[in-house]
């Protein structure tokens, strides 16, 4: 029997002896406590936000009338809401076993657990050339999303994979991506000085940010080392634009202006690093100085295009001449990865993507000491920095009490769907129609349309004055439509056969009263937070609704739709 939730029948304690505890249209296991009151163990997923409608019968057959109790969490540790926060921040969103398991062992026992998670994976990249749609890769996602036990390392990867951009519009073939995919769910709970050097040598990035084959200079023949994956990995990947505090801000030099983080010859300088390098060789193929295009492995050096010559980095450090690709390949990401931005600069961006746009300065502090120096003194730690990110006091803060208005951050289109279908319990199959629906919110999975992300991570509110809100840059109001036209896909159940949902416990609590069913969405939804004017106006449109499973269709997506629900808070 599931160990979900107790369901105490609070009201009367004559029962016969026998009698039995009904839920979801079928008996339970009932125990008779001293008092006279029974118990009984069901499915958490019965119970939407532990409110359960119950009927005892006795085996004489009469029995009570339907009411709705409280489920508990036996052994709880943790308050409902304060799970619900969490995981919403560590998974692809809570469902309701994913609630009780968490209650019953906490956040770090959860963490650690997550950490031994079996990978989840994407299916193999077909051989032939006219079947390597990205579809497949898609589909997968939502479907390892919706089902799969690794949650926190898929949000990291996914995470990950908003830094360390390679997209579709460029690599769109399931033999480029598949591999990039796996290297990033492969290291998401690694080193990050490891996942520098696998993404720098991944052939998809080199494809899509032209190192691969990327020679040395040859200034007789106009030949320049190419300056596009030296700029990125410092722009984008490691240590940003201007030089960072350990706090995230930026260090400003005697007139109070930012200090650059680089300069020109410093990319000229790192591109040479980057020169020599060509696809793996094909199976069975004599490697050569331009190796045919090829994504599984990494790129591998051909001396006689490498650039020898002496380069001076950040800082004055200098990588001497006459040292081999990769000699200067390592050198140059163990140069960058000890720089002092990369705490910072990781720190920000995975808080962004996991908690909240809008981070306190001594939050990111608090995550850039961890990455400087984590369990043992290891510098780039991601289980130790992603531990950190979760834990820390900020990240818990709205447990209990009411955030800002500026914490949290828009639920992006993937995550929007993701929560939601976990939310309501929904099934979904692996052949799914939920990567068109993100496309439809302006989030094509895997497609980013720039280096840059789906949307740009220094995005500000409009109309609010240094307020960070990367996802709303996608939020046009064809987008928003489409947002709530999901929601109504999803609570009418419009998406097709593989995706289901099952809205029996709901329409259950709607035939008791509507207010059971609201207070569940409130609960299931908004953890506890659904504001009375928000509830009032679903209450007052289920008046003229007869049919509770209508009612509880209606209810629900007015609750997933509304702009409460949108922002993760």
């Amino acid at each position: 029997m599931p160990q979900a939730g107790v369901v105490v029948v609070t009201e009367g304690g004559d029962f016969e002896p026998g009698a039995t505890i009904w839920l979801g249209g079928r008996p339970w296991a009932t125990e008779r406590l001293p008092d006279g009151r029974l118990v009984a163990v069901a499915p958490a997923a019965a119970a939407p936000g532990g409110l359960a409608v119950i009927q005892v019968r006795n085996p004489s057959g009469g029995g009570s009338s339907l009411q709705v109790v409280q489920v508990d969490v036996p052994g709880a540790l943790l308050s409902a809401r304060a799970a619900n926060r969490f995981l919403e921040q560590a998974s692809w969103g809570p469902t309701p076993d994913s609630l009780v398991r968490l209650r019953q062992i906490g956040f770090e026992k959860w963490i650690d657990e997550q950490f031994a998670a079996p990978l989840s994976d994407y299916p193999e990249p077909p051989t032939a050339n006219d079947q390597q749609s990205l579809a497949p890769a898609q589909r997968r996602f939502f479907y390892n999303c919706l089902n799969e036990p690794d949650q926190l390392r898929q949000r990291l990867a996914f995470a990950l994979h908003q830094i360390w951009v390679v997209s579709g519009v460029k690599t769109g073939q399931a033999q480029m991506m598949i591999p990039y995919l796996r290297l990033l769910h492969a290291n998401a709970f690694g080193n990050y000085h490891t996942l520098m050097r696998e993404m720098t040598l991944n052939p998809a990035m080199g494809r899509y940010l032209d190192m691969v084959n990327n020679v040395k200079p040859d200034r007789a023949r106009g030949i320049n080392a190419n300056e596009n994956y030296a700029r990125e990995i410092m722009q984008l990947f490691t240590i940003g634009t201007v030089k960072l505090n350990l706090d995230g801000t930026p260090a400003l030099d005697a007139a109070g202006s930012p200090v650059p983080a680089y300069d020109q010859t410093a990319i000229e300088n790192l591109a040479r690093v980057f020169t020599g390098w060509t696809f793996p060789p094909t199976p069975g193929r004599t490697p050569a100085a331009i190796n045919p295009a090829y994504y599984s492995g990494q790129m591998v050096a051909w001396e006689a295009n490498h650039d020898t010559s002496e380069k001076v980095l950040l800082d004055g450090y200098r990588i001497p001449a006459g040292q081999t690709a990769r000699q200067d390949l390592d050198d140059a990401l163990r140069h960058l990865f000890q720089h002092p931005n990369v705490g910072p600069f990781v720190a920000r961006r995975l808080i962004g993507a996991l908690v909240t746009s809008n981070p306190s300065p001594s939050y990111v502090a608090r995550v850039a000491s961890v990455f400087n120096s984590g369990p043992g003194g290891v510098r780039g730690d991601l289980k130790a920095v992603a531990k950190a990110i979760l834990l820390d006091p900020e990240a818990r803060y709205g447990d209990d009490l009411a955030n800002p208005p500026s914490f949290g951050h828009l639920r992006e289109p993937v995550l929007y769907i993701t929560a939601m279908l976990r939310a309501l319990g929904a099934s979904v199959a692996e052949f799914n129609p939920l990567p068109g629906r993100a496309s439809a919110m302006g989030q094509n999975l895997f497609y980013a349309p720039t280096v840059f992300n789906y949307f740009s991570l220094g995005y500000q509110v409009p109309g609010m004055n240094d307020v960070a809100g990367p996802e709303f840059e996608i939020l046009t109001p064809a987008y928003a439509l489409a947002r709530a036209n999901f929601a109504d896909a999803v609570t009418f159940l419009r998406l097709g056969a593989t995706v289901t949902l099952d809205l029996v416990p709901y329409i259950n609590l709607a035939s008791v009263h509507k207010w059971y069913l609201s207070e569940a969405l409130n609960r299931v939804l908004f953890y506890g937070r659904m504001p009375e004017a928000v509830r009032d106006r679903i209450l007052i449109a289920l008046d003229s609704i007869a049919d509770p499973g209508l009612q509880a269709q209606t209810a629900a997506y007015l609750a997933a739709s509304s702009l409460l629900y949108q922002v993760q808070n």
